[in-house]
């Protein structure tokens, strides 16, 4: 392994949350398949998971990369991290959680995941409207600029330096799309009105484009809380029935009474 490889490994340990996609992409020209979801509930809250897979290549050429990856940064940051453990077919798996407890801050989480040169940008989720018919609006682009730059600070691509390692990407007749994959996979409350991704149901996804190219993301759905309408509206029609029972039984009370007072006050024969 290199001397540039091994100072690599060493400066992951205080490299940003999404250094870990770097981590295995820079450390060989292998496959790595990355996925950032996105799930939010009714009340705005929810989380925000990045799971990494590298397969068994990188292993075999980083067989210590699982003890080596360092993730105090995101620790301190709030994101929980999942022990690094082997798949099936001996790759790799990382996966880091963030809950939320509204809309700001999932973008705030989702641009951690990202630098000056991508592959989140601008990325905002807002909710509006009632809590029983709310709109949820998801924007922002995905897009990697500069290639490898994307996926590590600055000081990183510095102490590794960038060339060599796209050089490899050359030789190995690869680019940075077939070395790795990232899907970005948002569920949103209630149905998707419009859409640039692929949805099923309230789930939408898409590809992260590693051309330089930009996809949007603009999506919305609108949250219309059913049984909470429909609960109000019940309460609503037994609040009326009761207060027809009650002027009803007042009327029938009222009757009674002025009929006694009548009869008490007819002579009897």
């Amino acid at each position: 392994m290199s001397r540039s490889v091994r100072n690599a490994r060493k400066r992951l340990r205080s490299s940003r949350v999404f250094g870990v996609v770097a981590a295995v992409v820079l450390l060989c020209s292998c496959q790595v398949n990355a996925v950032v979801t996105l799930d939010v509930a009714q009340s705005g809250a929810g989380s925000v998971t990045v799971n990494v897979i590298a397969d068994s290549d990188v292993v075999a050429t980083a067989p210590n990369l699982a003890d080596d990856l360092r993730f105090d940064d995101a620790i301190a940051a709030g994101w929980v991290v999942a022990r690094p453990n082997k798949t099936v077919d001996g790759g790799l798996q990382i996966s880091l959680t963030h809950s939320f407890e509204n809309t700001d801050q999932a973008g705030v989480l989702l641009s951690q995941l990202s630098g000056e040169f991508g592959p989140f940008k601008q990325m905002s989720l807002t909710r509006s409207g009632k809590d029983t018919d709310s709109t949820f609006k998801l924007d922002g682009i995905l897009q990697a600029d500069g290639g490898l730059n994307a996926f590590a600070d600055a000081a990183l691509l510095k102490t590794i330096g960038g060339a060599p390692f796209a050089e490899n990407l050359q030789q190995a007749e690869l680019d940075l799309g077939k070395a790795m994959t990232i899907d970005f996979v948002a569920t949103l409350p209630g149905v998707i009105e419009r859409t640039t991704g692929i949805s099923v149901e309230n789930t939408t996804s898409w590809r992260v484009p590693l051309d330089g190219s930009e996809q949007s993301v603009l999506t919305t759905s609108r949250n219309t809380a059913v049984k909470a309408t429909v609960a109000r509206l019940v309460a609503g029609l037994f609040r009326f029935l009761l207060i027809a029972w009650l002027l009803t039984m007042a009327g029938l009370i009222t009757r009674v009474l002025y009929k006694r007072r009548g009869a008490s006050r007819t002579p009897s024969e």
